[in-house]
């Protein structure tokens, strides 16, 4: 009963996995998580149940199943000065939970030519949050009307959360004895919350004795986008057995062609007792939009590995390239109302944007036999950002992306192999960072020429995460 069950069981199980939001690589599994079992190019002697690259499956001996995941992972990002000095801003988290789950069945009832393999998949793209305070007496407002340090009041959080699940089936075939093809079908459910809530108060001081509570000059801001989206993308590989000792690969992976997906924006804007010159500038915004349509994308790419394979273990290096997403909308407003009372289209506020750059990346790995059943394991792997630079940042609505640094992964481990089951062991390290960060917002120096907001500048921010995975492939 447990043999028939495990697949269901397998395909129950989620998973979890922090990475960034401006980047291709971060998830192990991948054409260059080499450490991963399955996430190769090209042939690798490997014991993966699914691979990446679908015209592997061939390879497989027997029914498998499999469970790979990260058994403790621990993630940090870190803004020095991100609100201003000494104002830093830190997302950290932990996370104990699988990754992949998948299974494979060689030659279906040994009349079918091809092996098939079906799998969930979850990657937790980001889970940031983040929040800083100022309260301090300091000069904000002209001393023309509030003479003197005010007490100030300027508060931040912000907080982005994207993760995808995918529903697999795969195929892999012999084309000829040199040659296999495989393709695989891949069905993507992505779901962002996105929220960005900024509020910056100064209390005027008395201008006379006869002033019993003074104004509050208030500038804030909160926006929040929601959406879910389902859509479909298909791989087609190949694998080509050069000789005994080299192997190459080839795959193609389409864009994601959106099935349906609804999304909802909620924000407020208010300005209240903001003096400019002799009069005082009031304003309110406000609007909450729902079922709006999603239009999230995610590029065509084209990827190629090579294997040397040599008596004690394997050498292996493969490079992806990720076309240009041209600037586009995530989300669309509707023309409604929004900056009260309703004088003009204001929907280009509530805009949630996206653009990505070309990107390519490249990673090499190396194993090594140190026992007739004990292997070990190490890779290195570029991770750079697809997220444009400030100079090219959009100038109304909201970016989908947080992070905008490069990131750079290695993976260590050991397989242990026996007759039943293959168990693989290691540690997962990865670093980022960008020393000219664009801050949001700044409480250094806010003041009514800036609507309290300061004057953002660039600081520095990196990541760092660490992990422990742990994979369990069990042979039938």
């Amino acid at each position: 009963m447990l043999y028939l069950l495990l697949p269901v069981w397998l395909l129950a199980c989620p998973a979890r996995l922090h990475a960034q939001d401006a980047n291709y690589w971060s998830a192990g599994y991948g054409p260059a998580g080499f450490f991963m079992p399955g996430a190769v190019i090209a042939q690798n002697r490997d014991s993966g149940v699914l691979f990446y690259n679908p015209a592997l499956l061939v390879n497989t001996q027997g029914t498998t199943s499999s469970l790979t995941g990260t058994i403790y992972q621990w993630h940090s990002i870190f803004m020095k000065d991100g609100l201003g000095t000494g104002l830093p801003l830190r997302s950290q988290g932990t996370s104990i939970v699988p990754m992949v789950a998948s299974h494979a069945v060689p030659y279906i009832k040994r009349k079918l030519p091809f092996t098939l393999a079906y799998a969930i998949v979850h990657t937790p793209v980001i889970d940031y949050g983040v929040s800083q305070q100022k309260d301090v007496k300091q000069n904000v407002l002209g001393d023309a009307y509030s003479p003197g340090p005010e007490t100030f009041i300027g508060q931040y959080k912000a907080a982005n959360r994207i993760d995808q699940t995918s529903f697999q089936l795969a195929a892999g075939m012999r084309v000829s004895p040199k040659l296999s093809a495989g393709l695989t079908m891949e069905g993507v459910l992505h779901r962002q919350s996105f929220t960005v809530d900024f509020v910056s108060r100064a209390m005027m001081n008395p201008a006379g004795p006869d002033t019993v509570f003074a104004p509050i000059t208030t500038v804030s801001e909160d926006y929040t986008a929601t959406y879910r989206q389902i859509g479909f993308r298909a791989r087609l590989g190949l694998a080509w057995e050069i000789s005994a000792s080299h192997h190459a690969g080839l795959l193609v992976t389409t864009p994601v062609w959106k099935i349906l997906g609804k999304g909802t924006v909620l924000s407020n804007v208010e300005i209240s007792n903001l003096m400019l010159g002799n009069s005082a500038l009031n304003l309110l915004a406000s609007s909450r939009q729902t079922r709006l349509p999603s239009r999230w994308k995610d590029p065509l790419s084209l990827a190629a590995g090579y294997t040397y394979l040599h008596k004690k273990g394997q050498l292996y290096a493969c490079v992806e390239y990720f076309a240009r997403v041209q600037p586009y909308l995530v989300l669309t407003p509707r023309s409604a109302a929004f900056i009260r009372p309703d004088t003009s289209n204001t929907s280009a506020y509530l805009e949630l944007n996206d653009a990505r750059k070309a990107v390519v990346n490249i990673g090499i790995g190396a194993s090594y036999e140190v026992a007739p059943a004990f292997m070990l394991f190490a890779s290195l792997r570029t991770d750079f950002s697809y997220a444009y630079d400030d100079t090219q940042a959009i100038t109304e609505g909201y970016n989908a992306n947080v992070t905008n640094w490069n990131m750079y992964h290695a993976q260590l481990g050991a397989n242990l192999r026996r007759k039943r089951y293959y168990l693989r062991t290691g540690l997962l390290l990865s670093y980022g960072r960008n020393s000219a960060y664009l801050q949001k917002f700044n409480f250094d120096h806010p003041d009514e020429r800036n609507l309290l907001i300061g004057n953002p500048g660039t600081v520095t921010a990196s990541t760092v995460q660490a992990g422990l995975l742990v994979s369990y492939i069990h042979n039938f």
